[in-house]
C-alpha cells in the first residue's frame, strides 16, 4: 500500500512543494557501501549500484551538491545556496572508491568518506559485516543461537538467513564492546565458520587508497571512531580515543583538519553528553547521528541529523526522504 501512496504523492506534486518548503535546509545522504549486486542474505547498508546511480542522477538534477564540510560552513554563515545536499558514506568501503566513485565522478558529485580508522588497511571488518559473513558462508541449516537468548533459527532459505541475521543484529546492538566480540566468536563456532573469512564486499580501503582519493579531489575524509564501538557503552577514557584519537589518525594520514564527527551507530541512545563534549573538546564544529531528517540552521551542531539510504528504500520512497516528507 505504501508505495502507491508515495507514487501518488509524487504524482501530484508533492515532492516539489516540499523540496521548495525546504529548500534553506541541508539534504545530508548517508550511505556505507555500493555493491555491483544486491548481497544474499539481504544486507541493508550494502546498496546495489544500479539504484545508487537512479539516485544520484536524481539528486545532481534537484540539488545543487556540495562537499559536506564547505556546506555546513556555508550554512552557519547563513550563505546555504537553496536545495544544498551533501552525499557522505559511513565506514570505509573499499567499494564506496571503486563502485560508487565512478558514479559519483560521472555525475561530478563532491562525497565525504567517515572512516573507522583502526579499519582501514586491515583485514577486519564492522562487527555487523562479521555477522554477515558468518551467516552468509554457513553451510547448517540451523543454528542454535542460546547464548544470545534467541533459541534455534532457521537458516534454511536466503529469506530465513535474513531474518535470523536481522534478529542477531538487533540483539547485538545493546551490547558493550567485549560481550558482542565475545558472542560473534561463539556465533561463528556455532555455524561453523572461522573469524578470517574472506572480506569480499565488505574490504575496507586502504590509507594509500584514502589518500589518492583524496588527492583526486571527489572525496574528503573525516573520522567515525576508531573502532565503531558504541559510545554510551564504553568508559570515559575510551570515549575520549574513539573520538579525539580518530581525528589524529586522520589528521596524521591525510594532513588536514576535520571538522566533522559521525557517531558509531548514532541513534540517540548510541551517544550521550559524554561524546558531545568529547567532540567538542576534540577540535570538531559538528557531528552527525543517524537521527532522520534535514539539516536546519537551528539544529544541535552536535548532533545533526542525516537521511538513511537502504538497499531497501524504494525510489519514490527516496524522493519524498530527500525532500522532507520523513
Amino acid at each position: 500500500m505504501k508505495p502507491l501512496v508515495f507514487r501518488a504523492a509524487n504524482a501530484v506534486g508533492v515532492g516539489r512543494y516540499l523540496r521548495h518548503r525546504n529548500r534553506q535546509r541541508l539534504l545530508v545522504l548517508m550511505y556505507h557501501g555500493v555493491v555491483e549486486q544486491a548481497l544474499d542474505p539481504f544486507c541493508w547498508h550494502q546498496l546495489p549500484v544500479d539504484a545508487f546511480r537512479e539516485q544520484m542522477a536524481w539528486v545532481r538534477r534537484h540539488y545543487s551538491v556540495l562537499p559536506l564540510e564547505q556546506a555546513l560552513d556555508l550554512q552557519k554563515r547563513g550563505e546555504l545556496p537553496e536545495r544544498a545536499a551533501a552525499i557522505t558514506f559511513d565506514d570505509g568501503y573499499e567499494n564506496v572508491l571503486d563502485v560508487a566513485g565512478p558514479v559519483l565522478a560521472e555525475h561530478r558529485l563532491p562525497a565525504h568518506v567517515f572512516l573507522v580508522t583502526d579499519l582501514v588497511g586491515t583485514p577486519e571488518v564492522p562487527w555487523p559485516d562479521r555477522v554477515w559473513l558468518a551467516v552468509h558462508h554457513a553451510s547448517i541449516a540451523r543454528v542454535d543461537l542460546a547464548p544470545l537468548g534467541l533459541g534455534a533459527l532457521g537458516l534454511e532459505t536466503s529469506s530465513r538467513r535474513a531474518a535470523t541475521l536481522d534478529v542477531v543484529l538487533q540483539t547485538l546492538k545493546g551490547k558493550s564492546a567485549v560481550e558482542k566480540d565475545a558472542l560473534i566468536t561463539a556465533l561463528e563456532a556455532s555455524l561453523g565458520v572461522a573469524k578470517a573469512q574472506s572480506p569480499d564486499d565488505f574490504r575496507m580501503a586502504t590509507w594509500e587508497q584514502v589518500q589518492d582519493a583524496a588527492a583526486q579531489g571527489l572525496f574528503t575524509f573525516g573520522p567515525h571512531s576508531r573502532t565503531h564501538d558504541i559510545l554510551s557503552q564504553v568508559g570515559d577514557e575510551e570515549v575520549e580515543r574513539q573520538i579525539a584519537g580518530s581525528r589524529e589518525d586522520v589528521e596524521r594520514r591525510l594532513g588536514t583538519q576535520p571538522t566533522a564527527f559521525a557517531y558509531p551507530n548514532g541513534r540517540p541512545e548510541d551517544f550521550d553528553d559524554r561524546s558531545k563534549r568529547a567532540v567538542e573538546e576534540a577540535g570538531f564544529d559538528w557531528a552527525f547521528s543517524t537521527r532522520l531528517g534535514l539539516v536546519g540552521a537551528d539544529d544541535d551542531p552536535l548532533a545533526l541529523p542525516r537521511i538513511a539510504v537502504g538497499a531497501d528504500l524504494p525510489f519514490v520512497r527516496f524522493q519524498l526522504l530527500c525532500s522532507g516528507w520523513l
